[in-house]
């Protein structure tokens, strides 16, 4: 519903349709050859007859369509307090010409004409103003839709892997003492992942060869937690002609957080690792891995590809797809290309 509440340029496209519409009112009386006592007497009236309708109706929508919905009212009201100012301007036509009250024709005809009088005349600037008010609603809610859409993807962004750095400080703590070297390498890799994450917290979209790059470091560090119980094989599926990796976008952190999901809900067993196949196709990553014994102490469970799911439909409109059977789970991320990162 349009909000009718006059603001100051609202004001000002009045004054400067009644400027306009008083310069045409005098051409036009002047081009009829009135009399100057007769412009004098009529225009003002016109213009304030055309004044006070309009403002009544504004009054009028506001109170009995937007604040209350009561359009039977509205009707109601508005009919008769355009009849009533139409009458007004009935009787300047009636006057101005000379005509008295004996010569006012019958009820119906003042009826019919009075509500024609002002309604005909409030017309105009009235669908100017409606459609002014409209522009500056939809506006409006487009910038309201677009803040919400920004608070809604950081809040989202923001619940990504809440024990992340815990987990990992743990283990950079017992890979320090057991073997220093690959603590070292631990190391280099957790602060590259970071310079990553915290280079791209404002970013809602990122190049897929960077989100690559960006998952082979986050792999090492599962290696280095849980040795072979994890396996992660990359295929490039580009068919006759190579895939422009740096052209093809997804929202950042979408590879890291299907493969934590992975992490987090399949604990593998000896001798049977889980298995994660990240598939490149032209338009999506098809990320798929055998099933193992379901981790169940997890306080976020499903929250990660919940979040995801939401993040791609506010900033792509487009649908995340799972698909689970008693063997894989598959997780199906769209891609688009854009020509300039």
């Amino acid at each position: 519903m349009i909000n009718f509440k006059l603001n100051k340029s609202d004001y000002r496209l009045i004054w400067v349709m009644t400027l306009c519409f008083t310069i045409w009112l005098v051409l036009k009386f002047w081009t009829e050859s009135h009399p100057l006592n007769q412009i004098l007497f009529d225009i003002p009236i016109i213009i304030a007859k055309t004044l006070a309708a309009f403002f009544l109706l504004r009054w009028q929508i506001q109170k009995f369509i937007i604040e209350k919905k009561q359009y039977f009212l509205f009707f109601v009201y508005s009919t008769l307090g355009l009849a009533v100012i139409g009458f007004a301007d009935l009787l300047r036509d009636y006057f101005g010409r000379g005509y008295g009250w004996s010569d006012l024709p019958d009820i119906y005809y003042i009826i019919v004409h009075s509500y024609y009088y002002s309604a005909a005349d409030v017309a105009v600037p009235f669908v100017i103003i409606i459609g002014k008010k409209y522009f500056e609603n939809q506006t409006q809610l487009a910038k309201i839709k677009a803040q919400q859409k920004d608070a809604e993807l950081k809040l989202l962004r923001s619940q990504l892997s809440p024990h992340f750095l815990f987990n990992n400080l743990n283990t950079v703590d017992a890979l320090i003492e057991n073997n220093p070297s690959k603590a070292k390498a631990y190391i280099a890799k957790l602060s590259s992942l970071y310079r990553y994450l915290i280079s791209t917290k404002d970013i809602e979209l990122i190049a897929l060869d960077k989100e690559l790059e960006m998952v082979k470091d986050y792999f090492y560090l599962i290696d280095c937690r849980f040795g072979d119980a994890y396996v992660l094989n990359i295929i490039e599926n580009g068919g006759p002609g190579k895939i422009d990796l740096n052209k093809k976008y997804l929202p950042t952190g979408a590879l890291q957080t299907v493969i934590e999901n992975v992490v987090k809900h399949n604990g593998a067993i000896p001798g049977a690792p889980i298995r994660t196949v990240l598939s490149i196709t032209e338009n999506a990553v098809l990320v798929s891995n055998n099933l193992g014994k379901r981790n169940n102490h997890n306080e976020d469970s499903g929250t990660g590809l919940q979040n995801l799911k939401e993040r791609y439909s506010i900033i792509l409109d487009k649908n995340l797809l799972v698909t689970v059977n008693k063997n894989e789970f598959k997780v199906t991320l769209p891609l688009v290309q854009l020509n300039e990162s």
